[in-house]
């Protein structure tokens, strides 16, 4: 009995101890924005701080907003305890608009990485950013220094992680892409099949659309390479997934064309898209031929010419709507969510928002797209073939 009642303390003293024991020491991380008036290649060691930024909790996301700086921006990171190479751990950056290389030196060395998720293999087609990896650890004491663009305005978010954790993540976004891409194959060879029996054009505009689109899903998420042999990693990967977009608004403007017969409801609005999707070839053909010069810009015009065309589709499908055109609803219902989100993500690159989640309501909005109009390209296929029964002679 006597050997219970010490068995019984001794549980009780244990779990008392579990209760009321500091917490293990964890590491908290700290963000520092240096000042630096000229273009510099090697750390500011001495640089002094304009705003730091320190997490409440290891846990805790920092977030912060960068302005346009042509020299860009250097930051220096720091923890306060030390991190062992054990740990396996990452510093991760993500955000609403993160662009570009970084130039990252490791805890306490002079050494430069560029770091950059084109050579790195690494998805952007749901979030953009960099994972810093800390494979000698991070002792306290020793700083991070990061050099960044400042071609544009940057919102980041900066959070410490782990590598098992950033490599579920990264499947979670393979297999979301996996399943928004197999869903836009099956609207493809629907829509293939009603341009084979009825061989319209209009059939046809969408599934070079649909092809685009898919493309270019399929590139931001590394589920297809370009060949080695056919460029630099950034002609590969960007300026590839840059051409499939800018396709894909080609093949979108001409579907709209026909689909919501602007011709006849809004013949100027349609003169201005036809010229719009020549300055889309135009401008397709300059990236095509001058990459490497047309490269930290290029993406301005586009995503200019894409704001231009979201404007003037969303205003001509509401006004055929408005004076009857028969399949302007779906086409608003459709489309008018796809081109909020692609309109989010094209100001970003202008320095202007701070969704983190427009990437992924993109592709869901493809996906529901896709629906809505393969639904009405259906329905319209089988009005004109009752239209074509009715008006066909009758045999004698």
């Amino acid at each position: 009995m006597r050997a219970s009642w010490i068995s019984a303390w001794i549980a009780l003293s244990i779990a008392l101890a579990a209760v009321f024991a500091t917490p293990a020491a964890a590491q908290s991380l700290t963000v520092e924005v240096l000042r630096v008036d000229q273009l510099q290649r090697e750390r500011p060691l001495s640089a002094p701080t304009l705003a730091r930024w320190t997490a409440a909790t290891p846990k805790d996301t920092i977030r912060l907003e960068l302005p346009r700086q042509p020299i860009g921006h250097w930051l220096r990171l720091t923890v306060d305890r030390d991190i062992g190479a054990g740990e396996r751990r990452t510093v991760s950056i993500a955000g609403a608009r993160t662009y570009g290389s970084l130039s990252y030196y490791p805890p306490g060395s002079a050494r430069r990485t560029v770091i950059s998720p084109v050579q790195h293999d690494q998805s952007t087609l749901l979030q953009l950013g960099w994972d810093l990896p800390l494979s000698e650890g991070w002792k306290h004491g020793d700083a991070i220094y990061l050099r960044m663009q400042g071609h544009i305005s940057s919102a980041l978010s900066l959070s410490l992680s782990t590598r098992a954790e950033m490599a579920r993540k990264h499947e979670s976004d393979r297999r979301f892409a996996i399943l928004a891409y197999s869903a836009l194959l099956l609207m493809t060879l629907l829509v293939a099949g009603l341009w084979a029996t009825t061989r319209e054009a209009v059939y046809l505009y969408y599934c070079g659309y649909t092809v685009c689109i898919s493309c270019y899903l399929l590139l931001l998420s590394k589920l297809i390479e370009i060949p080695i042999s056919w460029g630099s990693s950034a002609a590969r990967h960007d300026g590839a997934a840059w051409a499939a977009a800018t396709l894909a608004t080609v093949f979108q403007i001409a579907f709209s064309l026909r689909f919501l017969e602007l011709s006849r409801w809004l013949p100027r609005i349609a003169a201005i898209l036809r010229a719009i999707v020549w300055l889309n070839l135009a401008w397709l053909l300059v990236l095509l031929t001058a990459f490497q010069t047309v490269y930290m810009y290029w993406y301005l015009g586009g995503n200019g010419l894409l704001l231009a065309t979201i404007v003037l589709l969303v205003y001509s499908a509401v006004v055929a709507w408005r004076r009857g055109a028969e399949y302007a609803g779906y086409y608003l219902l459709g489309w008018t969510p796809l081109m909020a989100f692609a309109a989010l993500i094209a100001i970003k690159t202008f320095g202007l928002g701070d969704i983190e989640w427009a990437e992924r309501g993109l592709v869901v909005a493809v996906v529901l797209e896709s629906g809505v109009l393969v639904l009405a390209l259906t329905q319209r296929a089988a009005a004109r073939h009752r239209h074509t029964l009715k008006t066909r002679p009758a045999p004698p």
